[in-house]
């Protein structure tokens, strides 16, 4: 007897993915680091804080971008708290600007905000998919 579906309503298409979200089973590279100075949400940008293994947005230079994880009731992690850090391979992130493949990834310090033409360059990172400003895109850190 075949199963028949009357309880709703399916999307055509879901996302490919969510902010933070790891894009793929290659190899990569995640680190743990302590949030210093603010809340951080999945898929920002952070730079070095001021201790040993810790992380803070308007920190020094890029320590990566921050990794989802659904374990958490909210979608960031807090102050005091661990992060996951993508630091090699790629990962999922809402775009601040419109984006093209292979354009170079660039994130604003204060804010963790990525996209193309913005104040700080991440070294070796290129974006993998097309996205308009505040959508979804793909981005690869060699």
């Amino acid at each position: 007897m075949a199963i028949q579906d009357t309880g709703g309503n399916y999307a055509a298409k879901y996302a490919q993915g969510a902010p933070g979200m790891i894009a793929d089973a290659s190899l990569g590279d995640n680190a743990s680091r302590v949030v210093e100075n603010a809340p951080v949400a999945f898929g920002l940008a952070i730079g070095r804080g001021s201790g040993d293994g810790s992380c803070r947005l308007g920190g020094t230079g890029f320590e990566g971008i921050t990794v989802a994880d659904k374990s958490r009731k909210t979608d960031r992690f807090e102050v005091g708290e661990p992060a996951a850090v993508r630091r090699k391979g790629g990962i999922w992130v809402t775009a601040s600007t419109n984006v093209e493949p292979g354009d170079p990834v660039t994130f604003t310090a204060a804010t963790g905000v990525i996209g193309a033409g913005l104040a700080t360059t991440i070294p070796n990172a290129t974006f993998e998919t097309t996205a308009a400003a505040g959508a979804l895109v793909r981005v690869h850190l060699a």
